[in-house]
């Protein structure tokens, strides 16, 4: 009997990655193509991203010589469950087990190319009366998933906050592997937009991969102090007025706008995640040095670790293994 296979679509807004797993979910071949959900929502339809999948797809099948009778399964996570991915589906409700997680996948039929189950890794919500305290998020979950057997590892702490940093930096408080809340913050998206479309350009622009720890701190100290829209204008000043080197203004800014994450995971801590003592954070080592320095001296957190992420490792893989693997799955 021929080896079995699985493929795994990993889609988010402008970006789609292929991967092509064995049965120990080592990835054999991965491929990516620039489509998203943001083309389905353009186009006013999501044929445009079922022919980028498929076109992966095939590359697969050509690229290894593995044919179409080996792929036992097809998995998506990601935008591909928001209204413009190949099926709206509807968040989970948290909190949350990583058992009740994996019973909840979804079967689509996908009737126009593949005429094949594609199953769908469902997005995670919370639910309040008040809007305040509602945050959601599409393609992390999976992450968080795959991280638990390695932060199980680095940390004895059960009540541990991850910080996905990204265009949407989502914290979740996961205790003793159940997935109870998330904060949802604008960070690289406002980074961006702060960076293309106001006179902060230059600064954001600036070629700097190091970081000024005492600089970061005093824009966390100003965010703090006066308010975003204060805050971030002392760091167009310090241009106008020469203050400081490229990467102290640049680092001064990364504080400001990142540093509202820490303001609000202190805010939850202190009425509702009392427990949590511990922040991980799932990134490439830039991210990990900005973050850790935002919550270097917070009263809250006891612990700061580290869950690199790189071209080579995909947590997203990881949590997709556990996640069929609590699901049972026995198909042929």
């Amino acid at each position: 009997m021929k080896e079995k296979y699985i493929i795994y679509y990993d889609s988010g807004t402008s970006n789609t990655r292929v991967y092509l797993l064995d049965k120990e979910y080592k990835a054999l071949y991965t491929a990516k193509l620039g489509v998203g959900s943001k083309d389905s929502a353009i186009a006013g339809s999501n044929m445009v991203l079922i022919e980028g999948m498929k076109k992966l797809y095939d590359e697969v099948l050509d690229k290894t010589g593995i044919s179409e009778e080996q792929i036992k399964d097809i998995y998506a996570s990601g935008m591909i469950t928001s209204p413009y991915g190949l099926k709206e589906v509807p968040h989970l409700k948290l909190p949350m087990t990583i058992q009740n997680f994996a019973d909840s996948l979804y079967c689509h039929y996908e009737d126009k190319l593949f005429h094949k189950n594609i199953y769908l890794v469902p997005g995670l919500k919370t639910v309040n009366d008040d809007i305040t305290y509602v945050n959601n998020m599409r393609g992390e979950e999976i992450e968080i998933i795959g991280t638990l057997e390695e932060l199980n590892k680095i940390s004895e702490s059960k009540n541990i906050a991850l910080i996905l940093p990204g265009s949407h930096t989502h914290v979740t408080y996961v205790q003793n592997d159940q997935i109870i809340g998330i904060i949802s913050n604008f960070t690289g998206e406002l980074f961006h937009a702060l960076k293309t479309s106001t006179i902060l350009s230059p600064i954001l622009s600036a070629d700097s991969k190091d970081l000024s720890p005492e600089m970061v701190k005093k824009g966390v100290e100003n965010l703090k102090k006066f308010g975003f829209n204060r805050a971030i204008y002392i760091c167009h000043a310090m241009r106008l007025f020469n203050e400081g080197s490229e990467q102290d203004r640049f680092s001064y800014a990364e504080g400001v706008v990142s540093g509202g994450v820490r303001e609000s995971l202190e805010y939850y801590i202190e009425h509702y995640w009392k427990e949590c003592d511990t922040v991980a954070i799932v990134s490439d080592e830039f991210m990990f040095r900005l973050f850790s320095i935002i919550f270097e001296d917070c009263n809250y957190i006891k612990n700061i670790k580290w869950l690199p992420i790189s071209e080579s490792r995909s947590y997203a893989i990881d949590g997709l293994k556990k996640i069929i693997e609590k699901k049972g799955d026995k198909r042929e």
